[in-house]
């Protein structure tokens, strides 16, 4: 298993967990083009789960999407060298959501904490053969 393959599943997992977390937490405005169709439907948008009805399609999809584009960005690079430059991003994260309070990423606010766990999948990850 190569770096790349490594970062890729760490963070997947890590991307899945952050999903998992968040996707509960959204709330389908009930003035919206979203919110009026659904109540046509008879569903009640202020109680809707999307992670109930949709949750399962979230690990495909990321790693559908993360492991592509991590290959593509770093296949140009020695992998002896991807554990490091993960690391330092992770790190960069870490500093500043430490600095800011939080890093919005993708209109999710992500904490200190949510990049130290990260960190730890990355060094769990980078130490299997």
């Amino acid at each position: 298993m190569t770096n790349i393959d490594k970062v890729s599943l760490a963070v997947s997992e890590w991307a899945f967990n952050v999903v998992k977390t968040f996707l509960p937490q959204f709330k389908i405005p009930i003035g919206g083009k979203l919110g009026g169709l659904m109540q046509l439907i008879g569903a009640d948008p202020a109680t809707y789960n999307i992670w109930n009805e949709l949750g399962f399609l979230a690990e495909p999809l990321i790693q559908s999407m993360v492991t592509p584009t991590l290959n593509r960005m770093l296949s140009g690079m020695p992998d002896e060298q991807v554990p490091e430059l993960a690391m330092k991003f992770v790190d960069s994260f870490i500093s500043r959501a430490e600095e800011k309070g939080a890093v919005n990423l993708f209109g999710i606010e992500l904490s200190k904490s949510t990049f130290e766990r990260l960190k730890e999948l990355l060094e769990r990850r980078m130490e299997m053969e």
